[in-house]
């Protein structure tokens, strides 16, 4: 069916009409959203750094006014992304605290102006990442009591009950994958919505269709449209246009940009449990790694198939959608580094001019632009040594 090739991540809920999300093949190296986000890191880490008002003062630059692009620094993440500011407010100790919507991560972000620089010109261009879907054909409904035909009826209302937006995020929450399969695609309130069919896989491999779902659980508060009927009856949702730093009820939902502490991560070692715990987790911890390697092998096998099917689709129609190939981003990358002069050396640094590989073949981002491992590739290399050393340990005190 159409839903298995459509696997997504959620990024961030709100109501059946609100909530952005990813395919799941875009957190993959190999795939060009996730390409874009080490270059763009490796481009803000250049030209930034990564210390902020502990060295030096940042540079003078006009602080942004909402719908403005610019790049922050994010402490949970520890890279640079794409922000757009979507509000500005002062507490009462006068501090100025910036709400942001990361347009490529797809969730709201609170910070102060310290980790806010402006976004680079070469990644202006590159559309949001993150998608905005909404389910077709279902509206908001309530009941009333219609005295002339004396008997309950059943009329769109302007707002979500908090029951159906709660029933939705525990489903969300407790299935094992999610699809989603667009229909059409709408501007509404300046922002593209793109309307379609949501499905969810249970832990017992049992695919549902939400919108039956809610409609068979709760028939009294959905009101079933179709056609043009929906679109005009959406168009009255007062929460269409509502921040997207706020829940359904209208309360704050957003994460604060504060400095993370990782003494606690430092001191922490997980190599200090006793052997006998290290040999029990020793069969779980390979399980895992393999379930790991056959997920990710998976999901290159989908992304291959994504790029054989869109090499038939008009290239010129896909360039007018407004989403360019991060291929662009990292030659313009690549000519702005090319003659860089170190000041400290006082020698100019030159970077050959090999071309490019076309966008249909895999680069690896590792290769040239970082010249060694992240830390994550480390630990579990260093984790997986540990475990041969004490299962080779244990084999030979048992002969």
């Amino acid at each position: 069916m159409a839903q298995f090739d459509n696997a997504i991540h959620i990024t961030h809920y709100i109501n059946p009409h609100c909530f952005y999300y990813k395919p799941e093949t875009a957190y993959i190296e190999e795939h060009e959203q996730a390409k874009f986000a080490a270059i763009f890191n490796e481009y803000c880490e250049t030209e930034y750094g990564m210390r902020y008002d502990t060295v030096r003062d940042p540079q003078p630059w006009k602080l942004p006014n909402p719908g403005d692009l610019v790049a922050m620094r994010s402490n949970q993440l520890e890279r640079w992304i794409r922000c757009e500011v979507e509000d500005i407010a002062v507490d009462l100790n006068q501090t100025v605290w910036y709400y942001l919507w990361a347009i490529d991560e797809g969730f709201p972000i609170k910070s102060s102006h310290k980790y806010i620089r402006p976004l680079p010109k070469t990644f202006v261009r590159e559309s949001a990442h993150a998608t905005r879907g909404a389910i077709i054909n279902i509206l908001p409904g309530d009941t009333r009591y219609d005295y002339l035909e004396c008997e309950q009826i059943i009329e769109p209302s302007t707002k979500w009950c908090s029951g159906i937006v709660g029933i939705l995020e525990l489903m969300l929450e407790h299935a094992a994958s999610i699809s989603f399969v667009p229909k059409t695609m709408q501007i509404i309130h300046g922002e593209t919505i793109h309307f379609g069919e949501l499905y969810i896989t249970t832990q017992t491999s049992v695919t549902h269709n939400v919108a039956e779902q809610l409609r068979e659980g709760c028939p009294n508060q959905i009101v079933l449209a179709q056609g043009a009927t929906f679109f005009r009856a959406i168009e009255k949702l007062p929460a269409l246009n509502n921040k997207r730093y706020l829940n359904n009820e209208g309360l704050d939902n957003h994460f604060v940009n504060n400095y993370v502490s990782h003494s606690f991560q430092k001191s922490y070692n997980p190599t200090s449990h006793t052997d006998s715990d290290i040999d029990t987790d020793t069969k779980v911890t390979l399980k895992v790694h393999e379930w790991l390697k056959q997920t990710k092998e998976a999901q290159v096998a989908i992304l291959e198939k994504q790029r054989v099917d869109s090499v038939g689709k008009n290239e010129t129609q896909i360039i007018n959608i407004g989403v360019p190939a991060s291929e662009y981003i990292l030659n313009k990358y690549l000519d702005d580094v090319a003659e860089k002069v170190d000041k400290k050396e006082g020698t100019t640094v030159t970077m050959d001019d090999n071309p490019m590989p076309q966008c249909n073949e895999a680069v690896d981002v590792n290769d040239g632009l970082h010249s060694k491992p992240s830390k994550l590739m480390e630990h579990v290399k260093r984790y997986n040594t540990k475990m041969l050393q004490k299962k080779h340990d244990v084999h030979g005190g048992l002969e």
